[in-house]
């Protein structure tokens, strides 16, 4: 599919004579990013924890949190963490359960909900079953902001639940014993991006201070940066602000990890622990957490993370291998499967939907991704569970998926998410309507639109432009992700001098381009089909794409990831 491309506005000359000691494509870089001060650029480019991360204690309701487990660890009281079963839940769950295991407690234990059989958030039954268990105080991670009637239940058998979530807010919050959301209406806390397991780091930090637990200045809660990169970047969370400070030291942590389960995981994911990036975690490790909840369960997952047994590491870390091979194949059945359904090359809608009863409600919101990704079309898949349908909702920029869903609330079971994903539950009678009304809103928002995936440039360069200087340049403004992505530029009117298939079936390109002036440069194109299915030599295109760096025997070479291009 062609893309748009958006080439970002050019800096003006007032912002290259105030720095004149950086490079202009670097201020246009910056520039792009929002980033215009020099106390803006220091921190952007030589940023360090301390100043990078900030004060726990700034969200409305921590010191209520914190007190409330103070008071729980004074009287060993039974303490539940509620977790979720994808890779940042359980992240964040295993960063409280180690936390609270740190400062002292006998009586904790986790619950993590089937994804299958009991889905997102907390069930009025687990409420009922955790009051048995004994359990007077339960801490969320990565989910309860949604759990209205299920916190009431809780409150009415005298269990205070202290949510830490990072999901978008209902129209009525729950009342719960305190709220850690950053996402919440009126929290002054500055930093609204962090994942579930950035909320329960902060929650770590403010008991550690507040305990002061960690006579080791930060030793401990350091060594759970490992975790906190992890899920923020499975979750997709922006990496900018305090997120990109979490993440950067994160990987460095996640690099030399003392947690055993990790380093059996990044063994059997075949990753170099010392170029361990973003990419690292979104395809190789945090899939391969994320297949238990999706073929089995998340307490496998989560029983990696925290075992000290060598033995017991290695036998789970490749039963999660076996996992993710496993999910692979029955999401590339299912995927098309639904493509028949929904039949994406003659259907005019602007938003899709499939249903098939015998879908692994784990892997729907992996098919919707696929489908989303390709046609570009929001897209719903449904699947049933017991009497109801469950979904999985992923969507485009134009279209805020959640804000729909939430206009449907009275149809709905649960639902939750934001603006690019959701989930939610729905009774078979309703699904219809909600189809219906869902379809609607689609339709008045989308229909004016050309949807098409679109690709921002930075900004325009000569291949004579693409050196050293500028690749080192390009190296600080890494974790890459998510509102911070590798910068992208494009070069025009060159000529391709070779073309080589390369990979499995060929489906790769390598090419050699020059400009008029004779300067050459190496290009990779990935799943070429998709973009430039008759590429010839002699051809002339405009090519936008990321510099990266390519290392074979020792020897460093610049070469150009292409992300689109126009023959001319």
């Amino acid at each position: 599919m062609n893309k748009k491309w958006h080439i970002l506005p050019k800096i003006d000359d007032n912002l290259i004579n105030k720095f004149p000691e950086l490079p202009p494509v670097i201020l246009q870089l910056l520039f792009n990013r929002g980033l215009k001060s020099q106390d803006e650029i220091d921190e952007f480019l030589n940023y360090d924890y301390k100043q990078g991360s900030h004060d726990p204690f700034l969200f409305n309701d921590m010191e209520r949190a914190v007190t409330r487990i103070k008071t729980a660890l004074k009287n060993q009281e039974c303490v539940v963490i509620h977790g979720d079963y994808d890779a940042d839940g359980v992240c964040s769950t295993t960063i409280l359960y180690k936390t609270f295991i740190k400062i002292g407690f006998k009586n904790v234990d986790i619950y993590i909900p089937h994804r299958e059989k009991e889905g997102y958030g907390i069930n009025q039954n687990t409420i009922k079953y955790l009051r048995e268990k004994g359990a007077t105080l339960i801490v969320t991670c990565d989910c309860g902001i949604s759990n209205k009637d299920e916190v009431a239940v809780a409150n009415e058998f005298g269990i205070d639940i202290i949510i830490t979530d990072h999901h978008h807010q209902p129209e009525i919050l729950p009342a719960a014993f305190a709220i850690i959301n950053p996402m919440v209406e009126n929290e002054k806390y500055p930093f609204k991006y962090l994942a579930g397991s950035g909320v329960a780091f902060k929650l770590c930090q403010a008991l550690m201070t507040s305990l002061k637990a960690d006579k080791e200045n930060g030793y401990f809660e350091k060594w759970l940066l490992d975790l906190v990169a992890i899920g923020t970047v499975a979750d997709v969370s922006p990496l900018i602000g305090e997120n990109r400070t979490l993440v950067k030291y994160g990987l460095i942590v996640l690099e030399k990890t003392k947690n055993l389960g990790l380093q059996k995981l990044i063994e059997v994911s075949a990753i170099k622990t010392d170029s361990i990036n973003t990419y690292s975690i979104s395809y190789q490790i945090a899939p391969r957490i994320n297949s238990a909840g999706r073929i089995d369960h998340a307490n496998t997952a989560f029983e990696l993370l925290v075992t000290d047994n060598i033995e017991k590491a290695i036998v789970m870390a490749s039963d999660l291998q076996k996992n993710n091979q496993e999910r692979q194949r029955i999401t590339d059945r299912a995927t098309e499967e639904a493509k028949k359904i929904i039949m994406p090359e003659k259907n005019t809608d602007p938003i899709f939907f499939a249903e098939k009863d015998d879908w692994n409600s784990g892997i729907i919101g992996l098919i919707a991704g696929k489908i989303t990704q390709e046609y570009y079309r929001p897209t719903f898949i449904f699947t049933q569970q017991g009497d109801n349908y469950v979904s999985s909702g992923r969507s485009i920029p134009e279209f805020n998926i959640i804000e729909a869903v939430e206009k449907q609330a009275d149809l709905l079971e649960r639902f939750g998410g934001h603006a690019a994903a959701c989930g939610l539950t729905i009774k078979k009678s309703n699904y219809e309507v909600f189809k219906k009304q869902i379809k609607g809103l689609a339709d008045k928002n989308l229909k004016e639109l050309e949807l098409k995936p679109s690709v921002e440039i930075d900004c325009e360069l000569e291949l004579t432009e693409l050196n050293w200087q500028l690749a080192d340049y390009i190296n600080k403004f890494e974790p890459f992700g998510e509102m911070n992505f590798r910068p992208r530029f494009v070069t025009r009117n060159l000529t391709v001098n070779q073309v080589t298939p390369v990979g499995e079936n060929n489906k790769h390109l390598k090419l050699s381009v020059n400009n008029e002036n004779g300067q050459v440069k190496k290009v990779i194109i990935f799943n070429c089909e998709s973009i430039c299915p008759n590429l010839q030599l002699g051809d002339t295109i405009d090519l936008t794409y990321e510099i990266i760096i390519n290392e074979w025997n020792g020897n460093k070479e610049i070469e150009l990831n292409c992300i689109d291009l126009i023959k001319k």
